[in-house]
């Protein structure tokens, strides 16, 4: 692919590496030299997402989900007594579950996954649906608050992603965008490919990685202006980027494997808790107080509080 996904600019790219997504599906990792993202070159195909995503990956920890949902709960309430929220990438539901169960706002949620977006509509009696955001097609200007965590490195058109929430937000909504921070979450494979000279698999299935510029330049294209950023992971991102030593066995995860097939994955959700309800919400807010305020390339996550343009700005 010449014509860069984000940009659309066809200037030639600068390769980087070798990556891998599934066994036996290599890519080349490049980056636009226009708009600077770093992305998966030819962006995999449907069937490898497939394979990627199986049922086994949704298996998240459902009580740091309901923890965040009775904090977000609250924050919402404080914004308006109700409105509509909206999360893309909402998985099984248990983060818009506990919203629901704790305010009167009214929840909805998108994902690709078959058995999630099936636990989340027959176990919670959730309105969710699956696919893309842009194949929904919810009316204009329907929400009062979007939420899309660490969701827009996995998709293929991320433009396009953008272009539709800007399209369902209401004026003066509110977008919370959590994204790994490009330069810092795509070293990690180059390190590997440099180290090992074979193909670093994405753990995480990112086929994306943004730069905070690259961001910023998405954000003011798309029609929204940006009320915070906060940069995360910081630890993390020190490892990835040389200034704190790597754990010994870091290679490990990025070595090339198979994912188990669809048919032979299967959803499992969080029995019972291991710790006290305290314990997740306290963790959560740990983790969020541990941001700090701009966008620095040695952490590993972007967060950013998004307020959509009047169209006449």
């Amino acid at each position: 692919m010449t014509t860069c996904p984000v940009c659309k600019n066809d200037q030639k790219k600068l390769y980087l590496c070798k990556v891998s997504l599934v066994l036996g599906a290599e890519y080349d990792l490049v980056k636009c030299t226009n708009c600077s993202v770093i992305y998966f070159n030819p962006l995999p195909t449907i069937d490898h997402l497939k394979r990627f995503y199986s049922a086994s990956y949704y298996n998240f920890n459902r009580w740091h989900d309901e923890a965040k949902g009775i904090i977000y709960a609250k924050k919402l309430t404080k914004l308006k007594k109700s409105g509509r929220f909206l999360d893309v990438g909402c998985a099984t539901g248990f983060f818009i579950n506990a919203i629901k169960n704790n305010s009167s706002w009214n929840v909805h949620g998108v994902d690709f996954s078959r058995d999630a977006v099936e636990f989340a509509q027959k176990q919670l009696n959730l309105d969710v649906k699956r696919g893309n955001l842009q194949d929904v097609s919810f009316p204009d200007q329907y929400f009062d608050y979007i939420h899309i965590n660490n969701v827009l490195e996995h998709v293929l058109d991320p433009l396009s992603l953008l272009k539709e929430c800007k399209r369902i937000i209401k004026s003066g909504g509110y977008f919370f965008l959590s994204v790994p921070n490009g330069l810092n979450d795509s070293k990690v494979l180059i390190d590997f490919y440099k180290s090992e000279y074979i193909p670093a698999r994405s753990v995480n299935g990112h086929i994306f990685f943004f730069p905070a510029k690259t961001l910023l330049n998405l954000f003011a294209e798309t029609g929204f202006s940006v009320s915070s950023r906060k940069t995360g992971s910081i630890k993390r991102g020190l490892r990835n980027s040389g200034l704190l030593r790597k754990k010994k066995n870091w290679k490990q995860q990025y070595f090339p494997q198979e994912q188990k097939s669809p048919e032979k994955s299967s959803l499992t959700v969080s029995g019972e808790r291991k710790y006290p309800r305290f314990y997740y919400k306290f963790r959560y807010i740990q983790n969020s107080l541990r941001n700090i305020p701009g966008l620095y390339d040695f952490g590993l996550d972007f967060t950013f509080l998004l307020r959509p343009k009047d169209n006449d700005e």
